[in-house]
Protein backbone atom coordinates (compact mmCIF):
# COMPACT_ATOMS: atom_id res chain seq x y z
CA UNK A 1 0.00 0.00 0.00
CA UNK A 2 1.41 3.43 -0.89
CA UNK A 3 2.12 5.87 1.88
CA UNK A 4 -0.77 8.15 2.80
CA UNK A 5 0.06 11.84 2.74
CA UNK A 6 -0.58 13.60 6.07
CA UNK A 7 -2.33 16.36 4.14
CA UNK A 8 -3.44 16.55 0.55
CA UNK A 9 -3.14 20.19 -0.62
CA UNK A 10 -5.92 19.51 -3.13
CA UNK A 11 -8.38 18.80 -0.30
CA UNK A 12 -10.44 21.92 0.43
CA UNK A 13 -12.91 21.42 3.29
CA UNK A 14 -16.24 23.28 3.08
CA UNK A 15 -17.76 22.33 6.42
CA UNK A 16 -16.38 20.47 9.42
CA UNK A 17 -18.62 18.83 12.01
CA UNK A 18 -16.80 18.92 15.33
CA UNK A 19 -16.90 15.87 17.57
CA UNK A 20 -18.90 16.21 20.78
CA UNK A 21 -15.69 15.68 22.73
CA UNK A 22 -14.25 18.80 21.08
CA UNK A 23 -17.26 20.90 22.04
CA UNK A 24 -17.19 19.61 25.60
CA UNK A 25 -13.48 20.46 25.78
CA UNK A 26 -14.00 24.01 24.47
CA UNK A 27 -16.87 24.71 26.89
CA UNK A 28 -14.80 23.43 29.81
CA UNK A 29 -11.77 25.42 28.66
CA UNK A 30 -13.51 28.72 27.97
CA UNK A 31 -16.50 28.68 30.33
CA UNK A 32 -15.09 26.68 33.22
CA UNK A 33 -18.02 24.23 33.13
CA UNK A 34 -17.45 20.57 33.86
CA UNK A 35 -19.34 18.88 31.05
CA UNK A 36 -20.77 15.49 31.89
CA UNK A 37 -22.74 14.84 28.68
CA UNK A 38 -22.69 16.33 25.21
CA UNK A 39 -24.51 15.33 22.04
CA UNK A 40 -25.14 16.85 18.63
CA UNK A 41 -28.70 18.15 18.23
CA UNK A 42 -28.43 18.99 14.56
CA UNK A 43 -26.05 20.30 11.95
CA UNK A 44 -27.10 22.63 9.21
CA UNK A 45 -27.27 26.42 9.19
CA UNK A 46 -25.30 26.13 12.42
CA UNK A 47 -24.21 23.12 14.46
CA UNK A 48 -25.99 22.88 17.82
CA UNK A 49 -24.98 20.67 20.74
CA UNK A 50 -26.83 19.84 23.96
CA UNK A 51 -24.72 19.78 27.12
CA UNK A 52 -25.30 18.77 30.70
CA UNK A 53 -22.85 19.77 33.40
CA UNK A 54 -21.82 17.69 36.39
CA UNK A 55 -24.23 19.67 38.58
CA UNK A 56 -27.16 18.84 36.25
CA UNK A 57 -27.45 22.24 34.55
CA UNK A 58 -28.34 22.13 30.85
CA UNK A 59 -26.96 24.27 28.04
CA UNK A 60 -26.88 24.53 24.27
CA UNK A 61 -23.61 25.26 22.48
CA UNK A 62 -23.76 26.64 18.97
CA UNK A 63 -20.93 26.50 16.46
CA UNK A 64 -21.72 29.18 13.91
CA UNK A 65 -21.25 28.06 10.32
CA UNK A 66 -19.72 30.22 7.63
CA UNK A 67 -22.68 31.67 5.73
CA UNK A 68 -22.74 33.06 2.21
CA UNK A 69 -24.32 36.36 3.28
CA UNK A 70 -21.17 37.48 5.13
CA UNK A 71 -19.79 37.83 8.64
CA UNK A 72 -21.37 36.61 11.83
CA UNK A 73 -23.94 38.88 13.49
CA UNK A 74 -22.99 37.64 16.94
CA UNK A 75 -22.30 40.97 18.63
CA UNK A 76 -25.80 42.17 17.79
CA UNK A 77 -27.47 38.84 18.59
CA UNK A 78 -25.89 38.31 21.99
CA UNK A 79 -26.34 41.95 23.02
CA UNK A 80 -29.99 41.88 21.96
CA UNK A 81 -30.56 38.67 23.95
CA UNK A 82 -28.93 40.18 27.04
CA UNK A 83 -31.16 43.25 26.64
CA UNK A 84 -34.32 41.14 26.29
CA UNK A 85 -33.34 38.96 29.23
CA UNK A 86 -32.79 42.05 31.40
CA UNK A 87 -36.31 43.18 30.46
CA UNK A 88 -37.74 39.87 31.70
CA UNK A 89 -38.54 38.50 28.25
CA UNK A 90 -38.36 34.73 27.91
CA UNK A 91 -35.25 34.06 25.82
CA UNK A 92 -32.40 31.57 25.92
CA UNK A 93 -29.75 34.08 26.94
CA UNK A 94 -26.06 33.63 26.14
CA UNK A 95 -23.57 32.75 28.88
CA UNK A 96 -20.32 34.71 28.86
CA UNK A 97 -17.03 32.88 28.76
CA UNK A 98 -14.76 33.05 31.80
CA UNK A 99 -12.96 36.08 30.34
CA UNK A 100 -16.24 37.93 29.70
CA UNK A 101 -16.42 37.38 25.96
CA UNK A 102 -19.85 36.48 24.58
CA UNK A 103 -18.39 34.29 21.85
CA UNK A 104 -15.20 32.32 21.42
CA UNK A 105 -13.49 32.48 18.00
CA UNK A 106 -12.27 29.13 16.73
CA UNK A 107 -10.19 28.28 13.70
CA UNK A 108 -11.66 25.42 11.64
CA UNK A 109 -10.17 23.86 8.51
CA UNK A 110 -12.67 25.79 6.36
CA UNK A 111 -12.04 29.10 8.13
CA UNK A 112 -12.92 31.01 11.30
CA UNK A 113 -16.06 30.01 13.17
CA UNK A 114 -17.40 30.94 16.60
CA UNK A 115 -18.77 29.21 19.69
CA UNK A 116 -21.55 30.62 21.87
CA UNK A 117 -23.03 28.94 24.93
CA UNK A 118 -26.73 29.50 25.70
CA UNK A 119 -29.07 28.62 28.52
CA UNK A 120 -31.24 25.62 27.76
CA UNK A 121 -34.87 26.47 26.93
CA UNK A 122 -37.04 24.01 28.84
CA UNK A 123 -40.31 22.70 27.46
CA UNK A 124 -41.39 21.64 23.99
CA UNK A 125 -42.32 23.25 20.67
CA UNK A 126 -45.81 24.79 20.65
CA UNK A 127 -48.47 22.32 19.59
CA UNK A 128 -51.91 23.22 20.90
CA UNK A 129 -53.94 26.31 20.08
CA UNK A 130 -53.18 27.63 23.57
CA UNK A 131 -49.47 27.14 22.86
CA UNK A 132 -49.76 29.06 19.60
CA UNK A 133 -51.56 31.93 21.33
CA UNK A 134 -48.89 32.04 24.03
CA UNK A 135 -46.22 32.12 21.31
CA UNK A 136 -47.86 35.17 19.73
CA UNK A 137 -48.04 36.84 23.14
CA UNK A 138 -44.34 36.17 23.75
CA UNK A 139 -43.35 37.50 20.33
CA UNK A 140 -45.14 40.76 21.10
CA UNK A 141 -43.07 41.08 24.26
CA UNK A 142 -39.88 40.54 22.23
CA UNK A 143 -40.83 43.30 19.83
CA UNK A 144 -41.82 45.73 22.57
CA UNK A 145 -38.76 45.11 24.74
CA UNK A 146 -36.45 45.56 21.75
CA UNK A 147 -37.71 49.08 21.03
CA UNK A 148 -35.12 50.70 23.28
CA UNK A 149 -32.26 48.37 22.38
CA UNK A 150 -29.15 50.51 22.02
CA UNK A 151 -26.33 47.97 21.73
CA UNK A 152 -24.16 47.02 18.76
CA UNK A 153 -26.08 47.41 15.48
CA UNK A 154 -27.08 44.49 13.32
CA UNK A 155 -24.89 43.71 10.33
CA UNK A 156 -28.07 42.97 8.39
CA UNK A 157 -31.42 44.63 7.80
CA UNK A 158 -34.25 42.27 6.89
CA UNK A 159 -35.24 44.28 3.83
CA UNK A 160 -36.01 43.30 0.26
CA UNK A 161 -32.36 42.86 -0.67
CA UNK A 162 -31.68 40.61 2.30
CA UNK A 163 -34.80 38.49 1.79
CA UNK A 164 -34.83 38.25 -2.00
CA UNK A 165 -31.97 40.09 -3.68
CA UNK A 166 -29.33 37.83 -2.17
CA UNK A 167 -31.30 34.77 -3.28
CA UNK A 168 -31.14 35.87 -6.88
CA UNK A 169 -27.37 36.05 -6.62
CA UNK A 170 -27.20 32.53 -5.18
CA UNK A 171 -29.44 31.14 -7.92
CA UNK A 172 -27.13 32.58 -10.58
CA UNK A 173 -24.44 30.17 -9.36
CA UNK A 174 -26.75 27.12 -9.54
CA UNK A 175 -25.22 24.80 -12.18
CA UNK A 176 -28.54 23.21 -13.19
CA UNK A 177 -30.68 26.33 -13.70
CA UNK A 178 -31.30 27.24 -17.31
CA UNK A 179 -31.43 30.84 -18.46
CA UNK A 180 -35.22 30.86 -18.78
CA UNK A 181 -35.89 29.73 -15.21
CA UNK A 182 -33.28 32.13 -13.85
CA UNK A 183 -34.90 34.98 -15.77
CA UNK A 184 -38.31 34.00 -14.36
CA UNK A 185 -36.93 34.22 -10.83
CA UNK A 186 -35.30 37.55 -11.64
CA UNK A 187 -38.67 38.90 -12.79
CA UNK A 188 -40.33 37.51 -9.64
CA UNK A 189 -37.80 39.20 -7.36
CA UNK A 190 -38.11 42.52 -9.18
CA UNK A 191 -41.90 42.36 -8.99
CA UNK A 192 -41.90 41.67 -5.26
CA UNK A 193 -39.35 44.43 -4.62
CA UNK A 194 -41.61 46.81 -6.52
CA UNK A 195 -44.63 45.78 -4.45
CA UNK A 196 -42.64 46.28 -1.26
CA UNK A 197 -41.53 49.75 -2.36
CA UNK A 198 -45.16 50.69 -2.86
CA UNK A 199 -46.30 49.33 0.49
CA UNK A 200 -43.47 49.95 2.94
CA UNK A 201 -44.56 53.45 3.98
CA UNK A 202 -47.56 51.87 5.72
CA UNK A 203 -45.70 48.97 7.33
CA UNK A 204 -44.70 48.63 10.98
CA UNK A 205 -41.00 48.17 11.66
CA UNK A 206 -39.65 46.13 14.56
CA UNK A 207 -36.53 44.27 15.58
CA UNK A 208 -37.43 40.92 14.04
CA UNK A 209 -36.57 37.54 15.48
CA UNK A 210 -36.35 36.54 11.84
CA UNK A 211 -37.17 32.83 12.17
CA UNK A 212 -40.36 32.48 14.21
CA UNK A 213 -41.57 29.34 12.44
CA UNK A 214 -42.90 27.56 15.53
CA UNK A 215 -39.81 25.46 16.26
CA UNK A 216 -37.60 28.21 17.68
CA UNK A 217 -39.51 28.62 20.92
CA UNK A 218 -40.48 26.22 23.69
CA UNK A 219 -43.56 26.31 25.88
CA UNK A 220 -43.07 25.08 29.44
CA UNK A 221 -45.11 24.88 32.64
CA UNK A 222 -43.38 25.69 35.93
CA UNK A 223 -44.15 23.97 39.27
CA UNK A 224 -46.75 26.67 40.04
CA UNK A 225 -48.62 25.90 36.84
CA UNK A 226 -47.55 29.07 35.04
CA UNK A 227 -47.00 28.53 31.32
CA UNK A 228 -44.23 30.44 29.59
CA UNK A 229 -42.77 30.66 26.11
CA UNK A 230 -39.02 31.01 25.60
CA UNK A 231 -37.54 32.04 22.24
CA UNK A 232 -34.11 30.99 21.00
CA UNK A 233 -32.07 30.98 17.76
CA UNK A 234 -31.85 34.73 17.15
CA UNK A 235 -29.05 34.40 14.60
CA UNK A 236 -31.39 35.62 11.84
CA UNK A 237 -32.59 38.61 13.89
CA UNK A 238 -32.34 42.19 12.71
CA UNK A 239 -34.37 45.31 12.06
CA UNK A 240 -37.17 44.67 9.61
CA UNK A 241 -40.91 44.52 9.05
CA UNK A 242 -43.48 43.22 11.53
CA UNK A 243 -45.39 41.62 8.66
CA UNK A 244 -42.33 39.52 7.84
CA UNK A 245 -41.90 38.26 11.41
CA UNK A 246 -45.60 37.40 11.60
CA UNK A 247 -45.60 35.68 8.19
CA UNK A 248 -43.00 33.08 9.12
CA UNK A 249 -45.41 30.96 11.18
CA UNK A 250 -48.06 30.47 8.45
CA UNK A 251 -45.29 30.10 5.87
CA UNK A 252 -43.76 27.26 7.88
CA UNK A 253 -47.06 25.42 8.17
CA UNK A 254 -47.97 25.75 4.48
CA UNK A 255 -44.45 24.92 3.35
CA UNK A 256 -44.25 21.78 5.48
CA UNK A 257 -47.75 20.67 4.41
CA UNK A 258 -47.20 21.65 0.74
CA UNK A 259 -50.29 23.87 0.83
CA UNK A 260 -51.19 26.61 -1.60
CA UNK A 261 -54.13 27.68 0.56
CA UNK A 262 -54.47 27.68 4.36
CA UNK A 263 -56.44 24.75 5.75
CA UNK A 264 -58.89 24.99 8.64
CA UNK A 265 -56.26 24.17 11.27
CA UNK A 266 -53.92 26.88 10.04
CA UNK A 267 -56.71 29.45 10.05
CA UNK A 268 -57.49 28.51 13.66
CA UNK A 269 -53.83 28.74 14.60
CA UNK A 270 -53.37 32.02 12.77
CA UNK A 271 -56.37 33.58 14.52
CA UNK A 272 -55.07 32.49 17.93
CA UNK A 273 -51.54 33.64 17.07
CA UNK A 274 -52.76 37.12 16.18
CA UNK A 275 -55.01 37.22 19.25
CA UNK A 276 -52.03 36.33 21.45
CA UNK A 277 -49.84 38.93 19.77
CA UNK A 278 -52.41 41.66 20.32
CA UNK A 279 -53.10 40.51 23.88
CA UNK A 280 -49.37 40.83 24.52
CA UNK A 281 -49.50 44.49 23.55
CA UNK A 282 -48.53 44.11 19.90
CA UNK A 283 -50.20 46.39 17.38
CA UNK A 284 -50.86 45.10 13.87
CA UNK A 285 -52.07 47.61 11.29
CA UNK A 286 -54.31 46.94 8.31
CA UNK A 287 -51.28 47.59 6.14
CA UNK A 288 -49.30 44.90 7.97
CA UNK A 289 -52.08 42.37 7.46
CA UNK A 290 -52.53 43.28 3.80
CA UNK A 291 -48.79 42.76 3.23
CA UNK A 292 -48.70 39.23 4.66
CA UNK A 293 -49.03 37.48 1.26
CA UNK A 294 -46.12 39.58 0.01
CA UNK A 295 -43.95 38.56 2.95
CA UNK A 296 -44.91 34.91 2.64
CA UNK A 297 -43.27 35.07 -0.77
CA UNK A 298 -40.25 36.95 0.55
CA UNK A 299 -39.85 34.31 3.26
CA UNK A 300 -40.02 31.53 0.70
CA UNK A 301 -37.37 33.24 -1.41
CA UNK A 302 -35.14 33.76 1.63
CA UNK A 303 -35.49 30.12 2.63
CA UNK A 304 -34.66 28.65 -0.76
CA UNK A 305 -31.82 31.15 -0.98
CA UNK A 306 -30.35 29.78 2.26
CA UNK A 307 -30.12 26.39 0.55
CA UNK A 308 -29.03 27.75 -2.83
CA UNK A 309 -26.21 29.62 -1.12
CA UNK A 310 -24.88 26.38 0.33
CA UNK A 311 -24.49 24.26 -2.78
CA UNK A 312 -20.88 23.67 -1.73
CA UNK A 313 -22.13 22.20 1.55
CA UNK A 314 -25.61 20.75 0.93
CA UNK A 315 -25.44 20.08 -2.81
CA UNK A 316 -27.93 20.76 -5.57
CA UNK A 317 -30.28 18.11 -4.18
CA UNK A 318 -31.31 20.62 -1.51
CA UNK A 319 -32.73 22.91 -4.22
CA UNK A 320 -33.12 20.87 -7.43
CA UNK A 321 -34.07 22.72 -10.59
CA UNK A 322 -37.36 20.85 -11.03
CA UNK A 323 -38.41 21.80 -7.48
CA UNK A 324 -37.52 25.43 -8.14
CA UNK A 325 -39.71 25.31 -11.24
CA UNK A 326 -42.66 23.99 -9.21
CA UNK A 327 -42.30 26.76 -6.63
CA UNK A 328 -43.41 29.33 -9.19
CA UNK A 329 -46.95 28.02 -8.80
CA UNK A 330 -46.61 28.38 -5.04
CA UNK A 331 -45.54 32.01 -5.32
CA UNK A 332 -48.49 32.74 -7.58
CA UNK A 333 -50.99 31.08 -5.23
CA UNK A 334 -49.60 32.68 -2.07
CA UNK A 335 -49.69 36.11 -3.68
CA UNK A 336 -53.50 35.84 -3.83
CA UNK A 337 -54.03 34.87 -0.18
CA UNK A 338 -56.00 36.90 2.33
CA UNK A 339 -54.76 36.38 5.88
CA UNK A 340 -56.53 39.33 7.45
CA UNK A 341 -58.30 38.31 10.66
Amino acid sequence: MPDVQPHDPALVPTHTTAATSSVAHWVAQHHGIAVQQCHLIRRGLNDNYALRSSDGARYVARLYSIRPRGGFNIDFETSLLAHLDARGVGVAAPIPASDGRMHVPLQFPEGPRALVLFRHAAGAVPDTLDDIELTGHALARVHQAARDYAGPPSRYTLDGHHLAGRTLGYLQAHPELDAELLETYRALVLRLLGELAGAEAGLTRVVCHGDTHGFNNHVATDPDGTRTSVFFDFDDAGPGFLAYDLSVLPWSYMFRKSLKQPDELLRERWARYLHGYRAGGGEVSDGDLAALPLFLQFRHLWNLGEAAGRLHHWGTNAVPADWLQKQLEVFEAWGRLDLRA
